[in-house]
């Protein structure tokens, strides 16, 4: 049986050298992932590379062409944090780490930073996720599913449904689907009825890296409902023509033949067919998903639903690299975006005002 890829040395590469780590390496290598040098530095106020005055005690550069302060990390999602280059080569290590999701919790204790620092820190990076997927086509076979998330009712103290007559006789109605109270027919508290407006589906698309080596890429795309137009969209823009795309047999994804050679495999019967047609890698995905869900955050909800999806995909996608190359990535995309849209200033009440999804990337493609 192979090794699994976790166990390997490549799993473990990294942790070592981050612990051992000083603070002026830390900032050097924060410089080399953002400039490609240690020793010459990019001005983001006015562009101009070169090597400019260094000030050693607020570990800064002053520009020599436009004599304006920066650091390594000025103008980029980390800008005006509070923390050491160090705790922040640290940060981007234990979430790679976390192949279930980071616990705001846990990182506060291992950094010995605030719970509100963490929350910030992780929503920058899910951030930098979103902003620097790879919107390319997928192609070859393909493997779709969706799972619903948030609006999951609280298990009710009691779950003793009244008969129907029962209901009747108690309200005086005759005809119980036309009651103004659904929630009493369902056996439900009218606030577990009103959290299923929250229920969202992440529709998952996964390119296969061969048999036996599970997905190569994924993307996961936050819709109200598994239906069959979301499905179509998601299809056209994302995945190649001709390829082979296998489901489930739910009735979204009739649409899908046509341009695509379409399989789907009867998960009433069973997981994958004789011939080899499933969608496990979808659901390998919708799986580490939902124990991100229970085990890890304990619950998600819509407006960051696309947040956790795509933080999600990233670890499918990366899965394999090494530990080294994932932190490498994690701060790579921190440090080449701009200040951040939607964390910069969270606890000073400038929040996000809208839930993300399939739209937020289509119109990114226009």
């Amino acid at each position: 049986m192979a090794q699994h890829h976790l166990h390997s040395k490549e799993a473990r590469n990294f942790a070592p050298f981050v612990l051992r780590m000083s603070e002026n390496e830390a900032e050097n290598l924060l410089a080399e992932i953002r400039w490609g040098s240690p020793s010459m530095q990019v001005c983001p106020w006015c562009g101009v590379m070169r090597k400019h005055y260094r000030k050693h005690k607020r570990r800064r550069w002053c520009c020599a062409d436009c004599n304006r302060d920066f650091s390594v990390t000025s103008h980029s999602l980390l800008h005006g944090h509070k923390l050491s280059f160090k705790q922040l080569v640290l940060a981007a290590l234990m979430f790679a780490n976390k192949v279930k999701g980071s616990t705001l919790l846990l990182m506060s204790r291992d950094l010995g930073i605030t719970p509100k620092t963490c929350q910030v820190l992780a929503g920058k990076i899910r951030e930098s996720f979103l902003k620097n997927i790879d919107l390319a086509p997928l192609d070859g076979i393909v493997h779709m599913d969706g799972g619903y998330f948030c609006g999951k009712p609280r298990k009710p103290n009691c779950r003793i449904k009244m008969p129907a007559d029962a209901i009747a006789k108690r309200f005086g109605r005759k005809k119980i689907q036309n009651t103004a109270k659904p929630w009493i027919e369902a056996g439900m508290t009218r606030e577990n009825w009103e959290r299923r407006a929250d229920k969202r589906t992440v529709i998952s698309i996964c390119s296969s890296a061969g048999r036996g080596n599970g997905s190569a890429r994924t993307m996961a795309f936050v819709c109200r409902s598994e239906n069959a137009a979301d499905v179509k969209r998601i299809a056209e823009k994302f995945i190649t023509p001709g390829s082979i795309v296998m489901t489930d047999e739910g009735g979204a994804y009739g649409a899908l033949s046509g341009l695509w050679e379409h399989y789907w495999v009867p998960h009433a019967e069973r997981f994958s067919t004789p011939e080899g047609v499933s969608n496990n890698m979808a659901e390998t995905f919708n799986s580490r998903l939902r124990r991100g869900e229970y085990g890890a955050f304990h619950g998600f909800r819509p407006k960051y639903l696309q947040d956790y999806a795509a933080e999600f995909a990233w670890r499918e996608t990366n899965r394999k690299l090494s530990q080294r190359d994932q932190v490498l990535t994690i701060l790579r995309g921190l440090l080449t975006q701009g200040k951040s849209e939607w964390w910069r200033g969270y606890w000073q009440g400038h929040h996000r005002k809208e839930e993300l999804g399939l739209d937020y990337f289509l119109n990114r493609l226009t």
